[in-house]
């Protein structure tokens, strides 16, 4: 980034909770390092709805009044096994879950005559190097899937690419808590977790060391 001085602006996104879960590990995180003072960089946050309507609404209000160097969109995504670093955001929303609205898409383009999909800019297979020397499972993954966690990462990178706001744009897929598993009774032996305090950790010094990826 080149900015002099100046500290570089950083919105933190997270999502509310959503299919049935009472948490979402992405709000928990965004609302612990929002009371975190950061040396060289300007944290902001948003906390979005899990809307197909009013997630990127929500981004688009953003935008046009802010100016944002790096976006770092935060996400549930349960089953995972770690930190799951998003190469690809593409131009399709086909889910069977309904959001937060009771709404369902399927085989719906996020954008009529968009690309097909964006890469991010953003060196995803060193953020996963650094945090597994950090000892922070974590790993380059190639689909952030046909939800609102996709559509909101395709906005950002469209919107990028089309007007350079945001300058650069990543999204991060976060495990279940422990205590999301242990609530699901009778099914808690293969799913997976991830600690708040660990999950909390990874980003914090991925946003500590943003430079390093760019």
């Amino acid at each position: 980034m080149d900015s002099g001085n100046r500290k570089q602006t950083i919105l933190l996104t997270g999502f509310e909770p959503f299919g049935g879960e009472k948490v979402n590990p992405s709000m928990q995180i965004v609302k612990r390092l929002s009371k975190r003072h950061f040396q060289n960089i300007h944290i902001e946050t948003l906390i979005l709805p899990v809307s197909y309507e009013k997630s990127t609404k929500v981004l688009e209000e953003y935008y046009k009044d802010h100016h944002v160097d790096f976006v770092l969109h935060l996400g549930q995504a349960g089953g995972t096994s770690g930190i799951r670093i998003e190469r690809v955001a593409i131009n399709l929303l086909d889910s069977r879950h309904p959001d937060n609205d009771g709404v369902i898409k399927r085989e719906t383009p996020i954008l009529e005559n968009g690309p097909d999909g964006y890469m991010t800019r953003i060196n995803v297979r060193e953020i996963a190097n650094f945090l597994n020397s950090k000892k922070i499972p974590a790993f380059v993954s190639y689909t952030a899937g046909q939800y609102i966690c996709n559509e909101v990462y395709y906005y950002s990178l469209h919107h990028s690419k089309t007007f350079g706001i945001p300058k650069h744009v990543l999204f991060i897929h976060l495990p279940f808590l422990p205590e999301q598993v242990a609530s699901k009774e009778g099914k808690t032996e293969n799913i997976p977790s991830m600690s708040l305090e660990l999950q909390t950790k990874a980003i914090r010094l991925l946003l500590e060391n943003i430079e390093r990826f760019i």
